[in-house]
């Protein structure tokens, strides 16, 4: 991997909804997962890492990853289309 894609890579950033962060029905997990998705999301808030790239960036098992999309599935945070996260 190139020092530029690394420096691009770690410089991205993204916004995270306020109701997002102060829902108590929401893992502190699935906060953080969710942060993550916003950070490789485009413009339109489509995303597509994969759950093993998930996994390394979360330090995480790719089982927990799984429970955590499901988690912010179930409280329409986020929906799939495809391999594509639509970040809601």
């Amino acid at each position: 991997m190139s020092k530029e894609y690394q420096h691009y890579k770690s410089d991205r950033f993204g916004i995270v909804k306020n109701k997002v962060c102060k829902d108590p029905n929401l893992s502190v997990q699935a906060k953080g997962l969710y942060a993550i998705l916003s950070c490789y999301a485009n413009k339109n808030r489509i995303c597509w890492p994969s759950i093993s790239t998930l996994a390394d960036d979360c330090g995480s098992s790719q089982s927990s990853i799984k429970r955590w999309i499901k988690e912010l599935k179930s409280l329409n945070y986020i929906k799939r289309n495809g391999n594509r996260l639509i970040i809601l």
